[in-house]
């Protein structure tokens, strides 16, 4: 049963709970010495899933009672989000103790019953391994999805079973596509960075940086209280947009198109950067044969921008050095994101503004340092074992997504309801699931039924997702874990947590100890998530776990990697030490040889997108960003959130509604060609332009607007669904 919860009720609990610990099961994991007071250390990971964001929280035994910013974290100051985290702590609608399901597989009822963990183990364990010595490892599908904290002893544990099918929320739908892009560029990641002190134009793409985490707002205006120069890249009338210099309002999908247009006037008028060009890029002459066709006046026609703005932009963007950031989800989302990322970046290129004061920096980190793992270390995942070719050829995603399966350790699980036909995968390992991640989630939804067996670890019993498995575990909330320590760049931030309330244990735990039991217990830190921290921080010198537990609140510092600008001329950025970038022709790639190899055009050209009708006249952004929202994971667990927006909302441009008749906060019906109506109320505004429709995913039931997507319509590289390329109508309920 779920007990729908306001605030109010919620900190009643938790009072109650506090003054008398055992006053109700959820709160009975109490330290002996129930009234000390201490003070403890996390983050929240509410916006990317990951330690970001410090909390310092003070409790009385293991009961919390207060939280508040952590001074000493470089990110210290908490969002709504991370001030409503103490609610999901305790909530009382969390999974406490591992289930498993008595009726078969279809039924109203699952019929969930408690079991011990030795149980669970046993019975996950056992499944694994017979279903490897039936149909191989790869037929076992492991997954990391919200938070994305757990992904690298998941990834270990993948490993060392023997599979390949390593899959995560960011190989299914995210951020990596962009990243992919930013590697075929420069051969490296990087979705850019704040203004330096010598910044002069920054240039902000496809982000309402007041709706994303870690002080991003904050710097955005520091960076215009000091004089610089903003532009922003963005269909949508963002608070970035409001304080721009220049605010490019393009159609929805149109950024290639619209940064070879801003190119065309950079060479037409000799404002690039031509010594930089000829010496450190590849391919640049046919990228500025392909931009003569795109006149001001030409992009203006397909973008929506008007010409003048353009030729603006781009005498603006010259004015330089300049420094590029982006959400690499929304560029992402869409059937070109790839070659749409590529080609903002080169914008980049095009000025020279690479690794230099003022520009673009590319930070060189500790050697064996992953930060997109939270700032773990190479050997935990053991990138060899995933980059052996054969390996890659036999991946399940091999001929769905090539280039993907080449350059990225993350198999694509798109087409998972065709690998479970097929036979090709027989069971599932999850962390944080949810099957409304995909479009058309009732698709998938009916593969996990058919699977042999499944499990998955979440904070909460979700039944859309969970009902088609046959376990589930509690998972440790972030006030309640140890592991991944906080990354900064090669700063390093420890925890001190509660112990976990019921039976719960952390992600880490959970992957490490299965480890244990599945191959041996040596590779798997003997199950000990603190041991594992404390062996990663040992690669590098004079550093261990005790050491930052100790010196909290403070943060500790990693050996300092490569410093310096222009890192590219004294061979830091390639790992053969030779000038350049660790690209296949080792400069800066207009044309991606990489692409070409896979028949992809190598050049980051504009592609139109899937057609309005008369039906369907209207572009949907499925994935708007709010300050209070992210995916569904700051819905019916977090009350307080919940009273900011209780229920789906879109945003209407006034011309569009005028014509429906719709009136602000009517409730509206959205259709598409693929599915609905899903039910919202209308927020009419001119945040959106006419022809735009913008929205949040992540609601469930009449509300899930993942309904109204298609499976079929796909970015060919990443593999990526079109979340911001569906048209849609919508009409007065």
């Amino acid at each position: 049963m779920t007990v729908h919860l306001t605030r109010r009720a919620l900190f009643e609990s938790a009072a109650l709970a506090a003054l008398a610990p055992s006053a109700s099961p959820v709160f009975a994991a109490t330290d002996p010495k129930a009234d000390d007071e201490w003070t403890g250390y996390t983050f929240c990971d509410s916006c990317n899933h990951g330690p970001h964001c410090g909390i310092k929280f003070h409790a009385r035994g293991n009961t919390c009672h207060r939280i508040e910013n952590w001074a000493e974290n470089p990110n210290h100051f908490l969002c709504s989000k991370g001030w409503a985290t103490l609610q999901r702590l305790y909530n009382p609608n969390r999974l406490l103790y591992p289930m498993k399901r008595t009726n078969p597989k279809g039924s109203k009822d699952p019929g969930w019953v408690r079991i011990s963990w030795d149980e669970a183990y046993r019975t996950i364990a056992s499944k694994m391994i017979a279903t490897r010595e039936k149909y191989g490892a790869d037929s076992v599908m492991f997954y990391a999805g919200d938070p994305k904290e757990p992904r690298a002893p998941i990834q270990r544990l993948a490993r060392y079973f023997g599979s390949s099918t390593w899959c995560t929320e960011s190989s299914a739908a995210c951020r990596s596509g962009c990243l992919l892009g930013e590697t075929l560029d420069f051969g490296v990641e990087n979705i850019g960075s704040a203004p330096g002190p010598k910044t002069k134009v920054f240039m902000i793409c496809a982000t309402n940086c007041w709706s994303k985490p870690i002080g991003w707002w904050n710097m955005v205006l520091a960076a215009k209280a000091r004089g610089v120069k903003i532009i922003t890249v963005d269909p949508r009338r963002t608070k970035a947009a409001e304080i721009a210099d220049v605010h490019l309002q393009l159609k929805v999908g149109t950024d290639a198109a619209l940064a070879a247009g801003i190119t065309h006037v950079l060479i037409k008028e000799n404002l690039y950067d031509r010594a930089f060009v000829e010496k450190w890029t590849h391919g640049f002459e046919a990228y500025a044969k392909y931009c003569e066709a795109f006149t001001p006046e030409k992009t203006a026609e397909i973008t929506g921008v008007p010409a003048e703005k353009i030729v603006e932009a781009a005498r603006l963007w010259a004015q330089g050095p300049g420094v590029y950031i982006s959400t690499p989800q929304s560029l992402s989302h869409n059937s070109n994101g790839v070659q749409n990322t590529r080609a903002l970046l080169m914008l980049i290129a095009t000025m020279g503004y690479v690794d230099v004061e003022g520009g673009l920096p590319f930070p060189i980190l500790p050697k064996g340092l992953l930060l997109h793992a939270f700032g773990l270390h190479e050997d935990m995942i053991d990138p060899a074992w995933w980059n052996d070719p054969e390996r890659r050829r036999a991946r399940l995603d091999s001929k769905a997504v090539p280039v993907w399966n080449y350059m990225m350790d993350q198999c694509s699980p798109n087409d998972f309801p065709e690998w479970v036909e097929e036979g090709k995968v027989k069971m599932f390992c999850g962390w944080g699931f949810n099957v409304n991640i995909w479009p058309q989630p009732e698709t998938y939804r009916k593969a996990f039924e058919k699977l042999d067996f499944g499990f998955a670890a979440d904070y909460f019993y979700r039944p859309a997702s969970h009902d088609a498995l046959d376990i589930i575990l509690p998972a440790a909330i972030n006030y309640e874990r140890y592991a991944p320590f906080g990354a900064y760049g090669a700063r390093v931030a420890a925890r001190r947590p509660l112990k976990p309330l019921g039976e719960a244990k952390e992600d880490w735990r959970i992957a490490l100890e299965l480890g244990c039991i599945v191959d041996k217990p040596e590779n798997f830190f003997e199950g000990d998530p603190v041991k594992c921290l404390d062996w990663i921080l040992r690669k590098f010198d004079g550093c261990s776990w005790e050491k930052f537990e100790t010196m909290l609140p403070k943060v500790g510092d990693l050996p300092s990697g490569v410093k310096g600008f222009k890192k590219y001329e004294t061979g830091a950025m390639r790992p053969d030490g030779k000038p350049g970038f660790n690209t296949p022709s080792g400069k800066i790639e207009y044309e991606s040889e990489i692409l070409r190899k896979f028949g992809v055009d190598p050049l980051p050209t504009y592609k139109p997108m899937m057609p309005l009708t008369e039906e369907f006249p209207l572009r949907f952004i499925n994935g708007t960003r709010k300050p209070y929202i992210t995916h569904s994971k700051t819905r019916r667990d977090q009350p307080y959130l919940m009273e900011i927006e209780d229920r789906l909302t879109i945003d209407i441009n006034p011309k569009d509604a005028e014509a429906r008749g719709i009136r602000e906060g009517d409730d509206v019906l959205l259709t598409s060609a693929f599915g609905g109506p899903v039910r919202a109320r209308a927020t009419v505004t001119i945040l959106v332009p006419a022809g735009t429709i913008g929205g949040q995913y992540g609601w469930l039931g009449d509300m899930n607007t993942q309904t109204l997507m298609t499976r079929e319509h796909r970015d060919p590289i990443t593999g990526y669904p079109c979340y911001f390329e569906v048209p849609v109508n919508v009409k007065k309920a």
